[in-house]
């Protein structure tokens, strides 16, 4: 994807943002610089042995800005507001994120911007994602693992947006048609991107040739100029693929 110090990754879309951060910082722990990872909306625990320690705003808003780049130099850190149950945190507002990136802070942000309650496909609903400004990185997951499977509440977020925008019938298979359209669809992710930020569809859950061949599928069905990056792969194993089956 091309990240460096002074990039702001936003990650939103459904089945598989958590996974695909992680994945993130573990790629990033042997960089010369430090990684915050935070949200504009709920975030779940990053949990695990290794899981990157974690500053709570409401125990210190004034100095946190400061502490959080100290913290960060020693590696990663989660930035949030404050522990929600179900081992949740709440996240930040827009403006915090903006002005800790605007701080000369010389590493690498990673911003959840929307959430889609563990499903594996869904559309942008009104005001999502949210997005800080200056974000140099957006990249859209939608999980293969839904393809093959009947469309209800436990697979899709925002059933009835899906609906408008895939053409999926509640209790319909999912094809990759179906996440096609979700991908390009000019009422979906696409036209929420900032202008001058590099614009990625990740498709996750790429464990088998057969999830290779979807993911190929539906790269070639989005049109040209919509993304800069199409990547698909296994986030938990570190396994990626782009675009054609030959790279």
């Amino acid at each position: 994807m091309d990240i460096a110090p002074g990039d702001m990754v936003c990650v939103m879309g459904a089945g598989g943002k958590a996974t695909l951060m992680k994945r993130l910082i573990q790629e990033t722990l042997d960089e010369p610089f430090p990684v915050i990872i935070t949200s504009t909306t709920n975030l779940h625990a990053l949990g695990g042995e290794d899981a990157p320690p974690v500053l709570l705003s409401e125990e210190g808003r004034a100095e946190l800005q400061s502490v959080a780049q100290d913290w960060s130099g020693r590696g990663a850190v989660v930035w949030v507001e404050k522990k929600l149950p179900q081992n949740m945190f709440r996240g930040l507002e827009a403006k915090q994120v903006e002005a800790l990136h605007g701080s000369n802070f010389h590493g690498v942000m990673v911003v959840k911007t929307d959430g889609a309650r563990k499903r594996l496909i869904k559309a942008p609903g009104p005001g999502e994602p949210v997005i800080p400004e200056g974000a140099t990185h957006c990249v859209l997951v939608l999980g293969l693992a839904a393809i093959g499977r009947r469309a209800d509440e436990r697979i899709v977020h925002r059933m009835g947006k899906v609906r408008a925008i895939a053409g999926l019938e509640a209790g319909e298979v999912i094809g990759a048609h179906h996440l096609a359209k979700l991908v390009c669809h000019p009422e979906s992710y696409p036209s929420r991107f900032p202008e001058g930020a590099k614009r990625i569809l990740y498709l996750s859950h790429c464990t088998s040739q057969e999830a290779l061949q979807e993911a190929q599928t539906i790269f070639e069905a989005v049109p040209d100029g919509i993304y800069d990056y199409l990547i698909t792969g296994d986030s938990v194993a570190g396994n990626f693929y782009r675009r054609g089956l030959d790279e």
